[in-house]
């Protein structure tokens, strides 16, 4: 059996689990986007992104952003 990893702090661990769970911080995900960290913010108070907030920093789902990537203009189901 192997041995547990030992965290140095809770920052660590959280960044840990959130990349295994396939999450991007903030600035990762407007970096991915081409767009500001404050119009990024902007969508995912909107509600356009899966987030979490933990000890004050937003994190976004990195499947979502890459779905929305991959879709066409216009494919939307909003007007359905």
């Amino acid at each position: 059996m192997a041995p547990r990893q030992r965290w140095t702090s809770l920052s660590d661990l959280v960044r840990h689990a959130l990349r295994q769970q396939e999450w991007l911080s903030l600035r990762e995900a407007a970096e991915l986007y081409r767009v500001t960290d404050e119009t990024m913010l902007a969508w995912v108070r909107a509600g356009a992104f899966p987030s979490r907030v933990i000890d004050g920093r937003t994190w976004v789902a990195r499947a979502e952003l890459e779905a929305a990537l991959r879709r066409k203009p216009g494919d939307c189901n909003d007007n359905d």
